[in-house]
């Protein structure tokens, strides 16, 4: 049976919560590639695109923020949507987080 979803990039540091989003997704129908940080997730994405990244904000070395930073400096990378997950709540976190260029940014847990 093939997948009915896209391809999706997790990129979070816990790998509790890597695991818990993997299981979500891929008994969604996503194919998923999990990695621990910024920097590896840079890496995949530029080996090959994702359709989407869900990526935690607060992560050792490259953050979530420097990680959208560095993907709408590529042209060829660009145009990949960004989620960005993290337990900042409140407003100004989640304008700070749209402003940095996620296409949405959701407060864990949730």
């Amino acid at each position: 049976m093939g997948r009915r979803g896209g391809r999706v990039l997790l990129v979070d540091d816990n790998e509790g919560m890597r695991s818990y989003l993997r299981s979500l997704l891929e008994e969604a129908g996503y194919t998923v590639e999990a990695v621990a940080d910024g920097t590896r997730a840079l890496e995949a994405i530029r080996l090959r695109r994702p359709e989407l990244v869900l990526s935690d904000v607060m992560m050792p070395g490259l953050d979530g923020f420097a990680l959208i930073s560095e993907l709408k400096a590529d042209p060829r990378t660009a145009s990949t949507p960004v989620i960005l997950l993290s337990a900042r709540a409140g407003e100004e976190a989640t304008v700070e987080g749209l402003a940095a260029g996620a296409y949405d940014y959701l407060v864990k847990p949730f």
